[in-house]
């Protein structure tokens, strides 16, 4: 940002409430931002990488009952 870059700033009354997808409630939501944190060896990777698998293949996760359509993925990890 530049030094003469004015801040704008928007009021809580400005902004629209909506529903919230999931999905895989109550866990995610769906296009938001998640964040799997925890102690190392918890198995945070495993958990991200076993949802990413059953997500792009199309399968349910754990206590679904609606199956979804194969989806694309985005997994970062620091």
């Amino acid at each position: 940002m530049t030094g003469n870059t004015p801040l704008k700033l928007i009021s809580m009354s400005e902004i629209n409430a909506e529903e919230v997808q999931w999905l895989w409630y109550p866990y995610i939501p769906l296009g938001k931002l998640t964040i799997l944190q925890g102690d190392p060896g918890e198995g945070k990777t495993t958990l991200a990488l076993s949802i990413a698998a059953a997500l792009t293949q199309g399968e349910n996760l754990p206590n679904e009952v609606e199956s979804k359509a194969p989806m694309n993925v985005i997994y970062q990890t620091a």
